[in-house]
């Protein structure tokens, strides 16, 4: 991946409902938009291979599906899949507060 490229989002179908034969992920909330996660992934924190950010107190993952565009989808996680490290930094910038990493701990309801 070129490190002067700005990642790019772009959203998988298995995260939608309804969700398509065969495939399934975690379901995208419907008050995300495509600009809202587009914004999410540019200032969302790397780890490793993903990427984490967070909004109205939730969790969410990207991951790199093209390499040589830097092409991007994401999806929501429970906070207890979300690395230490990038709790931390996202609390530092006030990304998310405590209780709200309490409340969506086991992922959104």
């Amino acid at each position: 991946m070129r490190v002067d490229m700005k990642p790019v989002y772009e959203g998988n179908p298995k995260h939608k409902a309804p969700w398509q034969p065969g495939r399934k992920g975690s379901l995208c909330p419907t008050d995300v938009s495509i600009e809202r996660a587009r914004e999410l992934l540019q200032s969302s924190v790397e780890e490793g291979k993903m990427r984490f950010a967070a909004d109205k107190g939730r969790a969410f993952c990207a991951r790199i599906h093209d390499t040589a565009k830097n092409r991007w989808h994401g999806y929501p996680v429970a906070w207890k899949e979300v690395p230490i490290s990038v709790r931390t930094r996202l609390l530092k910038t006030g990304a998310v507060v405590p209780h709200e990493i309490k409340r969506y701990w086991e992922g959104a309801q």
